[in-house]
C-alpha cells in the first residue's frame, strides 16, 4: 500500500480543486512561466515541445515550474504534457535576503 504516498484528507479538503480541461491542448515551446501563461488557463492540458533537442533539463525545468504535479506528467528528453497550473513565482530579491547571512 503507498499510503505514504497519498495525501491526507485535511490537505485535499483545504486544496481548491481545478477544473481540469480535457476538451482543449496548449501547445508551447518556451518553458518560461510567462510565456506558458500568455497562452495556457489553468486546468488545461499543456504539451511543452522546445524548439530544439540536447538540454534534457529542459522537460523536468518545465514541469517543476508550469504543471500541476498532483496530476499525471508524461516526460520524455523532447518534451512533457501535463495539467497546467500556474505558479507565483518568488521575485529575484526575496531569493538573495533568503540566501544571505549564512
Amino acid at each position: 500500500m503507498l499510503a505514504g504516498c497519498l495525501p491526507k484528507d485535511s490537505e485535499v479538503a483545504a486544496t481548491p480543486s481545478l477544473k481540469i480541461n480535457q476538451e482543449s491542448l496548449c501547445q508551447v515551446d518556451s518553458w518560461q512561466h510567462d510565456a506558458v501563461a500568455s497562452l495556457c488557463s489553468e486546468g488545461q492540458k499543456v504539451v511543452f515541445l522546445p524548439n530544439s533537442f540536447g538540454n534534457e533539463q529542459l522537460p523536468i525545468i518545465f514541469s517543476a515550474v508550469n504543471c500541476d504535479l498532483r496530476y499525471t506528467v508524461a516526460l520524455t528528453k523532447g518534451g512533457v504534457t501535463c495539467i497546467y497550473k500556474s505558479i507565483v513565482p518568488t521575485p529575484p530579491a526575496a531569493q538573495s535576503k533568503g540566501s544571505e547571512g549564512g
